[in-house]
Formats: C-alpha cells, structure tokens, sequence
C-alpha cells in the first residue's frame, strides 16, 4: 500500500508482484527439456523482522498507540523550522516502523495463501497502514496552505529538513490536487474500501479458482497457474492446445464476477481522479511522480508503429517451429532445447559472470547477498505466483520472492529481481526518507541485468544449438516486455476511458476490448498468428491491473536498461558511472529528470526505436546462424 502525494512513503513496498510469463510478461517462461531442477532452492528468513507473530503483533499495538501524537500534530507544521522539521520527523519514524510491520505480513500471506490466519494479518498489516495515512491526512493540505516560499525559507533555515526537501517539494506541486484537510480525510479513510477488489482478486485467482486435473503423458496435473506456465512451452503442440483447451475456460466461466471485481478497481481509481480534480485517471497516476503524459503516448505510438518487427519475429519462430498456421497457445514454446536445467547455485554463477561489466563492487554485493537468506525460491502449493522484490524494510536488507523451477526463464527471473534487490542495497545510501526510488526507475536495473545476462549468454555459448537457444531467448524476452506491456498500457487506457465515459464495463465488454488489441499487436488479420476468441479473458489473468498504470513501465525500463546494458558492456566508464548515480539517487529528485540526467529521454521516440533495432539485430543473427548447417 502506497499513500498518494504525501511523499514521505520513500520506502513503499516495491512489490513487482507476479513476475511470471503470463501475468507479468517481463518474464516469458520457457521450458527446459530436462526435468526442472530446484536444488539449493531457499526459504527466506523472516525473524529477521520479527522473531514471530506475537512479536509483530506487539509492535502493531505498539504503533497504533502512537497516532494520537500524529493527529495532535495538526496545525502545528506551519508554526517554524522545528515544528515542521520534529513534525515529519515523526512521521518518518513511524513509516519505517510501518513499512517493516506490513513487510512480515504481507510476505507472511505469500508463502501460502490458502493459510487464513496469514491472511488475517495481512489484513490488518494493510488496515494499520491505512489508519496511519487518515491520522496524517492533514500534512498536505498544511503543506500547501504553507506556500513556496514560507517552505523553502524553513529549508534553508534548518539543515535537518534537507532529507524532507523531495517531499516537501512533491507536495508543493500538487497543491492544486490537494484538498481541505477534512476531504482528505475522508479520502484516506476510503482508502481501504477501495483496496479490496484488488484482494478479492488476489485470494480468488490464487487459492479459490478450481483448477482442472488433466492427464498429460501419463501423469494427473493439476493446471494451476504454476502448473500453467510449466506446460504452456510443452515442446508437444498436442499438449500446449490440451493445457490452453483447459486452462482458460476457468477464467472465462468467471468472466462476470472476474470483469466486475476490476470495473470496482476502475471505478475506485476513476473516482480519486475525480476528487482531486485530475482530468484524467493516467493524469493522476503521471502527476505522482512528475512524469510527462508523453512518455505514456509515445510508448504506446512507438509500439504499434514496430509492430513489423513484432510479426517479424513470430512468423520466424512459425517457420522455426514448422507451423502452418501459428495459434496462440504457440507463443511460449522455445524455440531451441537448452543444455540442460540449471541449480539455482548454477544460476547465481551465471549472473555474477554476466554482471561483471558492472563492476567488482556490485558482483561482490551481490555475491555476499546470494548467501544470505533473503529469497524464497522453494517451489510449494499455495505460495503467491510470480516473483517480486520488497525492500521496504530498510533496517534489515531487500527480500525476494520466485519459484525457483530450473529452467532458463528462472535463471532470467532471478537476475531481474536481484537487479532490484541491489538497486535498494545501493538507494539505501540515501537517508531514509529518499531512499525509495519511484517505479519509473526500478526496472532499469532489472531489465539492464536480464540483458546482460542474455548478451553473456550468446557470447559464451558453446555450439551453435546453444547461440541459436540463447538469441531466441533474447528476442523472447523483448518481445514480452516491451510489446506485450505496451499492450498491456493500451488496453489500461482504454478501460479506465471506458469508466471515465460513463460506459458500462463487464466482464464481457473487458473481453472484447482486450481480445481486440492482442488480435492487432499479433497480426490476427495478417494471418500472423490465430487469436481464438476465448484468449480474450486473458485481461483476468494479469495482476498487475490492479496497480493501476504500473505496467508500462516494463516497456519503458526494458528500452532504458537496453540502452544502458549496451553501453555498459562496450565499457563506456562515463555512462557506468551515470548508471551508478541513478541508482544511487533513490528518491533525491524526480525520476524523470533523473532518468536525462543518465543520458536518455524516455519521452522521445529514440530509446524505443532503438529497442526494435535491437530486436531486428537478434533476428538477422539469428536467421543466419538458421541458414547454416550444424
């Protein structure tokens, strides 16, 4: 949970939360031939937050006794230098003690959903967290009411409100989306109501859904979603249409209360647009972090404008694979057998070689931190799909969640989550209070690691089969992250525009809406690839809808880390350098003047048409190395 415009939240939980190929398609799965491998998987330590429940609980009474010096704050901050300066002071302590409180909870609640009793708690990690946001709800609306130059005048007067200037001045600037501190208030109390639908979402995807049992080669599965993203790149066609045949029917037959728990989430997010008098709800999710609108439209124009490259590569992969006619339970399929499953030991080995143009300070970090118990990579019934980072406790170190299943996609997905791990190991230089850093910024350092990592990969592999596996991986990945997010981006528009309008929005309407862009960006009418109409429901299978123009920001960090990835590797010391400052920067200044500060614009055309560049290299590589004989 994030409190809007009161920047103070430096440390939000940074929950990249299903990371999977299907719902967050950042990371494609791709199978390994081999039977997986999660030897010297691990389980994260989370005493090391609290030694138990009944320590956690203690501290969250602990915390809510202090509100009423919080709220007693009121009418206070405008008083000098000190009040403001002992005011937010306050309020930081209590936010680390927080950020740290609904960590253990909510991490708790991951490792296996269908336990109540966790769910309980994360329940009330949320509530508390909230309670926190109404008892402060004053502060920007006191703020702003301040003015400019009394607060800069107070900036200067006390050095201690330094830590607090990047916040200060994000409330400043949205003054004019700032209301009475009785409105906001109120928004705050609501705040919670309007959470649910993405909980409701959570708990029926992950633990309720029923889940067919099928018989594939001999053996009962039950197509889960982990189950899913396994099969789904069977090399045997027969059983990828068996596993889509039966998996998303369950989607579709929830259809209607599926389209209507995320028309509430439309509604919740076009309703708090409304009340700070946002014209539009894409507005109000830029205006947070200070990024243009045009980062969000020219992704969106750059995207369909390289949908020839896009219908490029899958017609490549339908000759590679002797398709007549490709479908979309086809676009998970590897195009080359790897060598083999790796250990996750054998992962952490190929992160740290493919990293090494980052430096000997990152690798040795990195190093140090894969031998502590920091992740929770054990595959095992109930635990939360997906992978992310947390690395709001700042006290103690970054967390990280995955289902560690030995295939090449693992290896990916471990790199990308432990780039966020060291982008918070390195913001942690900051003092408490900037060393967040804003999702705009986060996937770089992710992005950049799976790149490198897949540079390394075509560097050293060994024949030609190995090149072929990992060139194919490269351009898979592209595609997912940039092309699919984009898409992703274009269908949250046009829902949210849908509320906005006043239409009615269902699970059907939903449907269609979707179905339409992903016939578009994979050439359904081009003959490209066969888009049934039941893949339509796939909008329901993406989590990441529910944090509300969250995931175009894969597409733009994918371009960001490419640009930074190539020049790192050609070892541009300049830009290693500005690579380093950025991650360093945390939350010291927004995150787009950062991002031009490191040497690029992501409001402009060129990053994403260099990405495509990018794209076309691997397939020209690719179909050459295709040409000759083995």
């Amino acid at each position: 949970m994030k409190l809007s415009a009161i920047a103070l939240a430096s440390a939000t939980l940074l929950l990249l939360s299903n990371a999977q190929a299907a719902s967050t398609p950042s990371k494609p799965v791709t199978s390994s031939a081999k039977a997986p491998s999660t030897a010297s998987a691990q389980q994260w330590d989370l005493t090391q937050l609290y030694a138990d429940d009944a320590t956690w609980e203690a501290e969250r009474q602990a915390i809510a006794a202090e509100f009423p010096k919080l709220k007693a704050l009121a009418g206070t901050l405008g008083e000098s230098a000190q009040s403001l300066l002992k005011g937010l002071d306050l309020m930081s302590a209590m936010q680390r003690r927080l950020s740290r409180l609904q960590s253990y909870a909510s991490m708790k609640a991951d490792e296996d959903t269908q336990i109540t009793a966790n769910q309980a708690r994360s329940q009330l990690g949320d509530q508390i967290y909230n309670q926190y946001g109404e008892a402060v709800s004053f502060v920007n609306a006191e703020v702003a009411a301040m003015g400019r130059a009394k607060v800069e005048g107070f900036i200067a007067a006390e050095p201690g409100l330094a830590k607090h200037r990047q916040s200060l001045q994000t409330i400043l600037r949205m003054a004019e989306h700032t209301l009475s501190p009785k409105e906001e208030a109120l928004l705050a109390a609501a705040s919670e109501t309007l959470q649910q639908p993405g909980q409701i979402y959570t708990l029926l995807t992950n633990a309720d859904l029923p889940w067919p049992k099928i018989k594939i080669r001999g053996k009962d599965v039950v197509l889960d979603q982990e189950q899913y993203t396994a099969y789904r790149s069977d090399p045997d066609p027969k059983v990828r249409k068996q596993v889509f045949d039966a998996f998303w029917p369950v989607y579709k037959n929830y259809e209607r209360t599926l389209g209507a728990v995320y028309a509430a989430n439309l509604r919740g997010t076009v309703f708090n647009a409304k009340a700070r008098n946002y014209p539009s709800s894409v507005a109000m999710a830029q205006a947070e972090y200070n990024i243009p609108e045009a980062v969000y439209l020219t992704l969106v124009q750059e995207a369909n404008a390289g949908l020839p490259t896009l219908h490029r590569y899958l017609k490549l992969r339908s000759k590679v694979l002797s398709l007549k006619q490709a479908g979309y339970q086809d676009m998970y399929v590897p195009l080359a057998k790897p060598a083999g499953a790796y250990t996750q030991a054998e992962a952490e080995a190929l992160t740290l070689a493919a990293l090494k143009p980052l430096g000997e300070d990152y690798t040795q970090k990195l190093g140090a931190a894969f031998k502590q118990n920091w992740m929770h990579s054990l595959p095992q019934r109930g635990k939360r799909s997906g992978a992310y980072m947390n690395g709001a406790a700042y006290d103690v170190h970054p967390y990280l969640l995955m289902s560690y299943n030995g295939d090449y996609n693992s290896v990916s997905t471990l790199a990308h989550e432990w780039g966020h791990a060291m982008h918070t190991v390195y913001s942690n230089s900051q003092p408490y209070e900037t060393s967040g850093y804003a999702t705009f910024i986060a996937e770089i350092p992710s992005t950049a690691n799976e790149l490198l990592l897949a540079d390394y990969m075509v560097a050293n592999a060994k024949t030609r089969d190995e090149k072929i596996f990992a060139l194919s991986q490269q351009l898979e990945n592209l595609r997912a992250t940039f092309f699919r997010q984009a898409m992703f981006a274009e269908f949250e528009l046009a829902a949210h525009a849908a509320v906005e309008k006043g239409e009615p929005v269902t699970g059907e309407s939903l449907s269609k809406m979707y179905l339409d862009l992903l016939k578009r960006y994979h050439g359904d009418a081009q003959g490209v690839v066969k888009i049934d109409d039941i893949y339509g429901i796939e909008w329901a299978y993406i989590p990441h809808f529910y944090r509300d123009f969250y995931v175009y920001q894969y597409a733009t960090c994918i371009s960001a880390g490419a640009f930074f990835a190539e020049g790192i590797a050609k070892g541009d010391a300049a830009m290693l350098e500005r690579y380093f400052t950025l991650l360093k920067a945390g939350n010291s200044a927004d995150p787009y003047p950062l991002t031009r500060a490191a040497g690029l614009d992501l409001a402009t055309p060129e990053p994403y048409r260099a990405l495509v560049r990018r794209m076309n290299l691997a397939m020209d590589q690719l179909e050459g190395l295709l040409a000759t004989k083995s």
